[in-house]
């Protein structure tokens, strides 16, 4: 039987902070690009979304919610996600303010969780997409939402062809859990390389879309 997409999940945002153009200097953290010189810090968050929804649970089965005639299957597209990115300047009083930032492409990296060590690998997945963001200035905050990609078609499909393989360990309705990790990478303006990364943990399986 197929469990309900309303599973309980738990949501990871990723606080990263990214050096750009600017004035001064300071240390870098982690998964930040060209620390040397400081400018603007991000926060980023990631939502999946499905079917108009936000959900975590991957559905890699389609299935027939009636008989019809004619018959009515199940949603089965693309699962996307939301990105949410915040920014603050580092230095609100700096003489040269940082320029637009451009996120030029993402990748997306899928690692097992610790509870499905058994599950199939699922291949990672990048993206060009131009996302620009504005810094705010002084205090003030600037916010940029955009659609990604989470898992699409492609990683569905060959997600339920290793579970029906025999190879993997398959328990209630193909269902293991993963964390999901992005990279993404740019330039500002000024032509100044930046990365950071987000992340948040999914369920894939066969789950219930019919509504």
């Amino acid at each position: 039987m197929k469990r309900s997409r309303f599973l309980l999940v738990t949501i990871y945002s990723l606080l990263v902070t990214v050096f750009l153009w600017g004035c001064g200097g300071g240390p870098g953290s982690p998964g930040s690009g060209n620390t040397e010189d400081t400018g603007v810090t991000l926060e980023a968050s990631i939502v999946p979304t499905y079917s108009g929804s936000n959900s975590y649970s991957v559905d890699v089965v389609q299935q027939i919610c009636s008989a019809g005639p004619p018959p009515v299957p199940e949603e089965f597209t693309d699962h996307n996600a939301t990105v949410t990115i915040t920014a603050r300047l580092l230095n609100p009083n700096a003489q040269l303010p940082p320029g637009i930032l451009y996120i030029e492409k993402y990748t997306v990296e899928y690692k097992r969780s610790s509870d499905s060590i058994g599950a199939p690998p699922i291949e990672s997945d990048t993206r060009f997409n131009t996302i620009a963001i504005a810094p705010p200035t002084g205090t003030g905050t600037s916010t940029v939402t955009a659609t990604l990609i989470f898992v699409d078609l492609k990683r569905k499909d060959k997600y339920l062809t290793d579970m029906t393989s025999g190879q993997f360990t398959s328990g209630l309705a193909y269902i293991n859990n993963y964390t999901a990790i992005y990279t993404f990478e740019g330039k500002n303006a000024y032509g100044k390389a930046f990365s950071f990364k987000a992340q948040t943990d999914f369920q894939i399986g066969s789950f219930d879309y019919c509504g």
